[in-house]
């Protein structure tokens, strides 16, 4: 999932926040994971800039469902 992460970090670049979490590096990792109930990799959490989550999935996603969730995020914007 990193290389299809990577793609839409570099194409949304400019108008959107990616930060990656691994909970298996340390307790920051942890953190996030626990605080936000994620049961595993790869998660996927996407967030509005008030902070609302509007997208939860889990597992192994093609890039056109999380290219259609940002773009759907962004719209409501």
């Amino acid at each position: 999932m990193t290389p299809i992460v990577n793609g839409l970090e570099e194409q949304y670049s400019d108008q959107v926040a990616f930060m990656s979490y691994n909970a298996r590096d340390g307790a920051d990792g942890e953190a996030i994971f626990r605080d936000l109930n994620l049961p595993g990799h790869p998660s996927f959490v996407i967030f509005t800039a008030a902070g609302e989550e509007i997208y939860r999935a889990q597992g192994i996603i093609e890039e056109t469902v999380l290219q259609q969730q940002i773009d759907a995020a962004l719209e409501a914007q």
